[in-house]
């Protein structure tokens, strides 16, 4: 739930500095109901419970926070939108079996990242055990905008 946590923090800050709404969209086939009425008590709607429909939502205004990959999300993306901000994973970060997750990069997702910008969060050796699979984190914005209108944020 750290991913949605930060979701809220970014929507909040569109919605003051931008000056729109932002709607707050999450996608995982995972969820509990438990999880689904927490984060729809916060602002959340649920979308693509049974499948990927959430990327259906993907446009060109849109902010896509994905960090825990099971899909292989900018291969998508590539294909459909380029959203104002990617926050993703790379490749080099593993699941729980130890295996890369399945979002590798491809001469489509190269091109991609072409336009966008991308920033590397490191993590400090104080916070490794607390963010050890966040240590990959990366924000990619659009080069193109002069003005960035956000209008979904999907998690």
């Amino acid at each position: 739930m750290v991913q949605h946590s930060i979701a809220l923090t970014i929507a909040e800050i569109c919605r003051s500095r931008i000056g729109n709404e932002v709607q707050l969209l999450a996608q995982d086939p995972d969820y509990t109901e438990e999880a689904k009425d927490i984060l729809k008590a916060n602002g959340f709607s649920i979308v693509g419970e049974f499948g990927a429909g959430g990327f259906a939502e993907v446009d060109d205004d849109s902010v896509v926070f994905s960090v825990f990959v099971e899909a292989p999300l900018k291969q998508i993306i590539a294909d459909i939108a380029r959203p104002v901000l990617i926050i993703s994973t790379g490749f080099d970060v593993f699941n729980d079996s130890e295996k890369p997750w399945i979002d590798a990069e491809s001469p489509r997702t190269v091109d991609m990242w072409k336009e966008y910008n991308k920033i590397s969060f490191p993590v400090s050796p104080q916070d490794g055990e607390l963010m050890r699979k966040l240590h990959n984190l990366a924000l990619g914005y659009r080069l193109n905008s002069r003005r960035y209108y956000v209008k979904r944020f999907i998690v």
